[in-house]
């Protein structure tokens, strides 16, 4: 395929959205009114053909931009691939360090982010509406209120909607001000090689301490910027603002497009043994309650042992790549270490888990998979009155084996510890998860991390009881087991929660 050839298929798969990133990762390299007169991606190439940043069989740039923004199966017509072009970017890089943040930026800021921006922003009205972020860092550089050194009112916005899309920024700002010291200490040194060698004894006496002081200076300035590492050119600085993992960081990052999602098994009626009333309270709430946290939130209702593992199996299959996090719970009666489907049929809670596992389900891989069990996890007796257990009596004996997998980021939240029924009120739902989602509601919008969260569930349940025969009083004790690496902290939803009226009183 020829060189035309090549930009033309390439522009045939670029979407306008696609345009709109490349028109922006461009800004310093084509004037403002040229920009805004193009209106597709092959009047782009052109112009930047033009500009002696696209040649005959060098596409270095072009798969740069694609590399950039997100179009990585586009690099196979260009004969490269995402490494490759990964590996180039170490050495040289024509986007700014700077566009690429704000790029990086842009592709983190959801909608209800957008929102929020704007409000915070001093933007006329008649921007706002309809305006894209990408539109709205155009419009502040073009106003003079951003800029490579200018990033208060970008980071003003950006602290109250993602805390670590404000560390990227912050980050940038070191490597920037990294890098100006590095050029203000080639300076010193060019103009301490232009010093003339003859100085008078009385100046080498008053200026001699001074240019000891300077040499210094900048001998340190020189071990900061290799202990950074730092490339020649902008690029070598990049790989310090991906926002892929971070060894170091404490917390999971929670700024991707999505949130995650939230599947809530909910099983009330069973062949062999009681029903659960009660529990269709749970997953409303439970439902109310993960989408108020931004997640997308589905119920499944009923379900046999094989169509629970059918669920499982589905949302093993799903692309994780732009969500944050997974959430299960499953409620259903239960023995120890397993569950049952309505046709108490068990299943262990070592095989839920086990497919999320990094091998089964790699967009998951490095972020938090959170399940949540309630179900009974023994045999003792039945409370009186509305509180009933959920547990199945001794159908069978069969012994299961559960492990948290040797994968990490995983969270078992279980209502009970093993060997004890976990309580259910036949009207209000089960003591577990009607706590859980109380202290979520409360806790989350004060910043509090999960297992701070369960550590409160715990104390809460543990302190609830309810009189079997007038002697005996019936006890609960929640155990949560996890393999998190890091804190995980779930994003302050904009409004408050509502609850309902129910839960209100």
């Amino acid at each position: 395929m020829d060189f035309h050839s090549t930009l033309i298929s390439i522009d045939n798969e670029l979407s306008q959205e696609d345009l709109e990133s490349l028109k922006f990762l461009c800004s310093d390299l084509i004037p403002p009114k040229r920009l805004l007169a193009i209106k597709s991606s092959l009047e782009l190439f052109t112009e930047l053909q033009k500009k002696g940043l696209f040649e005959d069989d060098k596409y270095d740039f072009l798969a740069e931009l694609l590399y950039i923004i997100g179009q990585h199966s586009l690099l196979k017509v260009l004969e490269t691939s995402k490494w490759r072009v990964q590996e180039a970017l170490k050495e040289k890089s024509t986007v700014s360090l700077y566009r690429r943040m704000l790029f990086q930026v842009y592709e983190n800021i959801t909608s209800d982010d957008l929102r929020t921006i704007l409000f915070l922003l001093d933007i006329p009205k008649k921007y706002e509406e309809g305006k894209k972020f990408l539109e709205i860092l155009s419009y502040l550089e073009k106003n003079d209120q951003l800029s490579e050194d200018k990033l208060d009112v970008l980071e003003k916005a950006v602290r109250i909607v993602s805390p670590e899309l404000l560390r990227k920024i912050n980050e940038y700002k070191k490597i920037r001000e990294t890098q100006k010291m590095r050029t203000q200490s080639l300076s010193l040194e060019d103009e301490n090689d232009k010093t003339p060698y003859s100085i008078q004894s009385h100046q080498d006496e008053v200026e001699g301490r001074s240019m000891e002081s300077i040499q210094e200076h900048v001998q340190h300035i020189s071990e900061t910027v290799n202990e950074k590492d730092l490339m020649a050119e902008n690029t070598g600085a990049l790989s310090e603002l991906s926002l892929n993992e971070d060894p170091n960081q404490e917390m999971y990052l929670m700024n991707r497009k999505h949130r995650g999602y939230c599947l809530i098994i909910n099983n009330e009626q069973f062949m062999k043994s009681d029903s659960r009333p009660g529990t269709e309270k749970d997953a409303e709430f439970l439902y109310r309650v993960f989408t108020w946290l931004g997640l997308n939130v589905e119920i499944r209702t009923d379900l046999l042992a094989k169509e629970i593992l059918e669920c499982l199996t589905e949302y093993q299959g799903k692309d994780h790549t732009e969500r944050d996090c997974f959430v299960c719970f499953i409620l259903t009666h239960g023995k120890s270490k397993a569950i049952y489907g309505t046709d108490n049929i068990d299943i262990p809670i070592s095989e839920i888990t086990s497919h999320f596992s990094t091998e089964k389900c790699a967009t998951l891989a490095g972020k938090p998979k959170l399940f949540f069990i309630q179900a009974c996890q023994g045999n003792i007796s039945q409370g009186a009155h509305a509180i009933e257990a959920d547990a199945v009596s001794d159908i069978e004996k069969k012994k299961t084996i559960i492990t948290i997998p040797n994968n990490a980021d995983v969270l078992v939240g279980m209502s009970t510890v093993d060997g004890y029924y976990s309580f259910r009120h036949s009207r209000n739902g089960t003591w577990y998860i009607q706590t859980l989602c109380e202290n979520l509601t409360k806790l989350v919008p004060k910043g509090e991390d999960i297992l701070s969260i369960l550590t409160k569930v715990n104390k809460t349940v543990s302190e609830m009881e309810y009189p079997k025969d007038g002697k005996t009083n019936l006890k609960q004790m929640p155990q949560p087991t996890y393999t998190l690496r890091r804190k995980l902290v779930f994003p302050i939803p904009l409004a408050p929660f509502k609850p309902a009226s129910n839960e209100a009183n």
